[in-house]
């Protein structure tokens, strides 16, 4: 987890001097979704996309998400098949960044790609005794905003695929609100 939070402070470090010049910001809030091989973790998340002025087609954009899920299951144990019950909890976290492009002539769509790190943690208790394990993975993904128009809010849609022994996919659906500044 240490990684992870050395990332977030790095991202934040590089990120506040430049929103506080931006002319347009792009917020988003939403629901989340891990999915893939039995696991269904559900959760939020957020996007922040940011371009220099109206008329800059590249900007950048951090998105962010947590998903959890819990688990109760019951197992078959030792050598005379007892069967035992178990709880679990799986956390994943997320943090990305990429280039967010408008589309020339289709002012109300931004593409993005995303490149980032997933940090997972499994916690799995037999009776009384528990064990956990985390591990951080590599993911990569796509994403879209459309704006809704005659307003400022926009929904918003990115999917990433997280990569290693973890391989799960991890989609996300917002809306947000676009902050133009108005001292150009």
């Amino acid at each position: 987890m240490h990684i992870l939070k050395k990332t977030v402070i790095a991202i934040s470090c590089f990120v506040c001097p430049i929103a506080a010049q931006a002319s347009e910001n792009y917020i988003s809030v939403g629901a989340t979704h891990l999915g893939g091989n039995d696991v269904s973790a559900s959760g939020g998340g957020f996007s922040w996309a940011s371009f220099g002025s109206k008329e800059q087609n590249v900007g950048f954009i951090v998105t962010s998400s947590l998903a959890k899920e819990d688990v109760d299951g019951i197992g078959i144990g030792d050598v005379n098949n007892l069967f035992i019950p178990y709880r679990g909890t799986l956390k994943v976290f997320d943090i990305n960044v990429g280039p967010i492009f408008k589309v020339q002539n289709l002012s109300w769509l931004r593409l993005y790609p995303l490149i980032g790190i997933s940090h997972a943690n499994v916690e799995l208790c037999i009776d009384n005794n528990c064990a956990s394990d985390s591990k951080n993975e590599f993911n990569y993904g796509v994403g879209l905003q459309l704006d809704i128009p005659t307003t400022n809010i926009y929904t918003e849609f990115n999917i990433k695929r997280v990569m290693g022994d973890f391989n799960k996919t991890n989609m996300y659906f917002g809306v947000g609100y676009h902050l133009s500044n108005t001292f150009d």
